[in-house]
């Protein structure tokens, strides 16, 4: 049980991050204010920079709750299809995906935004362990796909520029989830990855052309055939 000083502070701690992620949807990360969210509760600017000391270590804990949110909705989403092939895994996970872009608009265009990706590659263990939660959850798709003998991990392999399966290999090294798997998975990883976080960016950002207004059907077919592309085998 935590002790009533400890609990204050985590309720303060959430309060600055909820108005954050207010100022977050009505301006994007740019609206983001240290000076604005102090006003709004009532606390000196010295305040809140004593639990959060830059406007980046309080981005970067937006992105660790963000990434850690997504990752344990995804992960929940591939263990409860589990009977299922591979490739209905991985379009249901791709389903839970888009509809927690869409229920968290704001914290999707941050995590997958300049200011993620900022975050990401300043190496913070906290958001490195966060985002690599996500990632592993398309690797254990793959993996799973990989084994069932679904994916054309030769014909994917040959297709790649020596120089980008080197790379691939260094990314597999540097990621523990990705560990095991041969170079076309981990090319069809990114490959998959691209083409999952392109639709729903697109439909966050109003780039679907207006006739196309059944986004979930066209999500679906541009998920599925993303898949199918990889198969040895036609999958619909």
């Amino acid at each position: 049980m935590m002790r009533r000083r400890d609990r204050r502070r985590q309720e303060t701690i959430d309060d600055i991050k909820d108005t954050a992620r207010s100022q977050l949807a009505d301006g994007g990360p740019a609206g983001i204010s240290m000076r604005a969210i102090a006003r709004h509760l009532a606390m000196t600017a010295s305040a809140v920079h004593y639990y959060f000391p830059s406007r980046q270590a309080l981005l970067d804990a937006l992105v660790v709750d963000g990434f850690t949110s997504l990752a344990e909705t995804l992960r929940t989403t591939y263990e409860g299809v589990a009977p299922r092939p591979p490739g209905e895994r991985w379009l249901a996970v791709c389903r839970a995906h888009r509809a927690w872009a869409l229920d968290h608009q704001a914290e999707y265009l941050l995590l997958y935004g300049h200011d993620g990706a900022c975050a990401v590659k300043q190496r913070n263990r906290q958001v490195d362990q966060a985002f690599s939660s996500v990632v592993n959850v398309l690797f254990s798709i793959m993996r799973a796909a990989v084994a069932a003998g679904e994916i054309d991990t030769e014909r994917i392999e040959a297709a790649t520029p020596a120089s980008l399966r080197r790379q691939l290999a260094t990314w597999r090294d540097e990621n523990g989830g990705g560990s095991g798997l041969p170079g076309g998975a981990l090319a069809a990883c990114m490959i998959t990855y691209a083409q999952l976080h392109g639709a729903i960016t697109l439909e966050l950002l109003g780039h679907v052309p207006p006739p196309l207004a059944d986004y979930s059907a066209l999500f679906d077919l541009e998920m599925v055939h993303a898949y199918a592309a990889l198969c040895r085998q036609p999958f619909t």
